[in-house]
């Protein structure tokens, strides 16, 4: 492990604490205001703002872990289902969008229960169920944080909906994030992958920040035997995630 490893391990470790602490006490001041007393809707406004922001670094944190990890080659395999990924990174999404989605969709016992919560929020799931309930090996929190961050720039930038579609191959699980917003222009698709890049203004729409979460998004996707592209759309942002798995009948 190199230095810059170890730095990069120590600076997370030292950044999960305090951020678990500020977590666990404003979830407490929201959860038991019988025991902390009640909050005012201003104070209760503050408060989970301070939550989603915590929250926003924890996944920051967890980001650059992985990413650390898949450039030194560091890949952990083991069963799951794309149906439980893709829930987890949407319950994480709406954990900072809409906590009370965020609930319902980790409460949902059936897939179509899920595509019912997913579709009332203007997100529609476009795959098979035998697809989404096949057991695969993969690296599901490395693929779970792809999947985080295509769908948080998909809400950033969507005008009203999201559309996941989900489909594989012979070697390959391959996962389409779609929003209807604006799009990106085809001069900056390769550009958009670079760390830290953003393009200015165009036609009226304000600054796009993608910066190095779809840098490390694509990093992530290179480990697992895949990657991650920008496609041509007719309307809104298109990416397209291919990972490489095995499936276990």
């Amino acid at each position: 492990m190199s230095i810059k490893n170890i730095q990069t391990a120590h600076l997370v470790h030292d950044l999960k604490n305090p951020v678990n602490i500020i977590e666990t006490g404003a979830r407490s001041l929201l959860d038991n205001q019988e025991r902390y007393g009640v909050l005012t809707p201003k104070q209760e406004k503050v408060v989970r703002r301070m939550l989603r922001n915590a929250l926003r670094i924890r996944h920051l944190a967890n980001s650059m872990l992985e990413v650390d990890m898949a450039s030194m080659g560091i890949v952990k395999i083991g069963k799951s289902t794309l149906s439980d990924i893709l829930k987890t990174a949407l319950v994480e999404v709406f954990d900072i969008v809409d906590p009370l989605v965020s609930d319902a969709l980790e409460d949902a016992p059936t897939l179509d229960i899920l595509r019912s919560i997913l579709s009332a929020n203007h997100i529609f799931l476009e795959a098979e169920d035998s697809h989404l309930n096949r057991t695969i090996r993969v690296d599901e929190t490395k693929l779970c944080l792809i999947m985080t961050n295509l769908l948080s720039n998909a809400f950033k930038y969507k005008e009203k909906s999201v559309y996941l579609k989900c489909s594989e191959d012979t070697e390959y699980i391959i996962v389409t994030v779609r929003d209807d917003g604006p799009g990106i222009p085809d001069c900056y698709h390769k550009q958009i992958f670079d760390q830290y890049f953003q393009y200015i203004t165009v036609d009226g729409f304000p600054v796009r920040g993608h910066g190095l979460g779809l840098a490390g998004a694509q990093a992530l996707a290179e480990a697992l035997g895949g990657g991650l592209s920008l496609v041509k759309s007719p309307q809104g942002a298109e990416f397209v995630v291919r990972v490489k798995c095995s499936t276990k009948k």
